[in-house]
């Protein structure tokens, strides 16, 4: 409704000023062309014609004016709805955005007000008490996360541009498995020496960290994960590989989607926002993310980052 509002008003606005411009265009040519002709030194006869011409000029005129009348509206609205068209689009994503957000929100809350009213319900044991807290605290940490997650998409532009600074690939490949012994545990490496790049070490660690995260959620327990870091032309280039699950085609047109997540991780403890978090980082940096995967097969997920020079 507001956007429609929006779009009729700038359609009124935009008829306005160019209806104003065409008429006093009209006005300006009506008062030049009778303006050059010199009634006191023309010859007897010529100034009934020039009259003549001059009233086929102001009805032209009108005419032309009364037809701008009934098209300029139309022009209008079309140059109003493609001036709306990324305000539209920008809104109807952030609608999207706000939607899902609360859904994943209120499920967390709710789960948390589910379990406290039934531990509520009737006297427990020590045991009992203590199991529905461990519970609680696992709803409260995803509730968590998920708000830390939607705090860094909105703020990962100003923290990258007030934390560039030269990246040592191999380097942050490392310090990214030293964050968690169990994924370092069952990743592999292979890191070219000397590839460095101009970006925030933090984000492009969260990026890192993200795939890695996805490796491991996707894959069984005894499945390698290999993370090759390489110079490939002008850009540095990790990829991060696991022999899991993988994805259909249609899965991974909508990886990249806020919230979206595969069946087999509705249960799982994502949030459905790493991916997403990857592919902003990236865009700050210049860089890309992308996704080959086969279902049933594993899947490599590719971080492309320009190189510094």
């Amino acid at each position: 409704m507001i956007l429609r509002r929006t779009t009729w008003r700038l359609t009124l606005w935009f008829a306005i000023v160019q209806l104003a411009l065409f008429g006093a265009f009209a006005i300006a040519v009506y008062a030049f062309v009778t303006s050059s002709f010199d009634f006191d030194a023309a010859e007897e006869g010529s100034g009934i014609s020039a009259e003549a011409s001059f009233a086929t000029l102001r009805a032209a005129l009108l005419w032309g004016f009364a037809g701008l009348v009934v098209a300029v509206p139309a022009t209008s609205y079309l140059l109003a709805s493609l001036a709306m068209r990324p305000v539209r689009r920008s809104f109807e994503a952030q609608q999207r955005f706000v939607d899902d957000a609360s859904h994943e929100l209120r499920t967390p809350l709710a789960a948390i007000q589910a379990k406290l009213e039934l531990t509520l319900l009737r006297d427990r044991d020590v045991p009992s008490y203590q199991s529905a807290i461990r519970e609680t605290l696992r709803s409260t940490d995803h509730l968590a996360r998920t708000l830390s997650d939607l705090l860094l998409l909105s703020r990962t532009e100003r923290e990258a541009q007030m934390a560039m600074e030269l990246v040592d690939v191999r380097q942050l490949v490392d310090d990214a498995l030293a964050v968690d012994t169990l994924i370092a545990e069952r990743v592999t490496t292979e890191s070219d020496a000397g590839v460095t790049v101009h970006g925030a070490s933090g984000l492009l660690e969260r990026a890192l960290l993200n795939l890695l995260t996805n490796a491991i959620r996707y894959s069984d327990a005894d499945d390698p994960i290999e993370v090759r870091a390489i110079r490939q032309g002008a850009w540095a280039r990790i990829e991060v590989q696991d022999h899991g699950i993988g994805m259909t085609p249609d899965e991974v047109g909508l990886a990249f989607d806020r919230f979206w997540r595969a069946d087999p991780s509705r249960a799982s403890e994502g949030n459905g926002l790493g991916l997403s978090i990857v592919r902003q980082i990236m865009r700050l940096h210049g860089g890309d993310v992308e996704i080959n995967s086969h279902s049933g097969v594993g899947t490599t997920a590719v971080l492309r980052i320009p190189l510094s020079r």
